[in-house]
């Protein structure tokens, strides 16, 4: 077989620079929050345990927003009256969430509801409304005394 040399030049100068071997592709590290680790191994240490069939979360803040879990992982450990709620939440007004939480409600809390509702209609700021909310406060907690626990009669 015979070669034309102009022809193999041609070749040589179209052809890829490498021939052969293998292709690697680069391993990307995930990078995970040092803080879940964190907060695993602390819940770890209190003997926290997973509690299964919590399908929702919803947490009220004071400025009338609610953060909404609408799937939550929940681990807790009930003799250190401790929780942790995991999972990606949404950031709500209360109004869009009063459809699903009235049936959870109680008789008490349908009448704080009524009064918010009553509030928002007048056209108060949410921070007019977090100041009119009755506050569960300090009338509970009785005052200290001088009194010692030991010498009682």
């Amino acid at each position: 077989m015979v070669v034309d040399p102009e022809k193999l030049a041609k070749l040589q100068k179209s052809a890829p620079k490498k021939v052969g071997g293998s292709r690697v592709k680069a391993k990307k590290a995930i990078k995970t929050d040092g803080d879940d680790t964190k907060l695993f191994e602390a819940l770890q240490k209190i003997k926290a345990t997973k509690i299964d069939n919590i399908e929702e979360a919803n947490f009220f803040r004071e400025d009338g927003k609610v953060l909404h879990f609408p799937r939550v992982g929940v681990t807790g450990a009930a003799a250190s009256n401790t929780f942790a709620f995991t999972g990606y939440p949404q950031e709500k007004d209360v109004t869009q969430l009063i459809p699903q939480i009235l049936p959870q409600l109680g008789a008490e809390n349908l009448e704080i509801l009524r009064k918010l509702a009553e509030q928002i209609q007048a056209g108060k700021t949410p921070e007019e409304l977090a100041a009119s909310m009755p506050q569960g406060g300090d009338e509970e907690i009785p005052d200290l005394t001088d009194q010692k626990f030991d010498d009682v009669e």
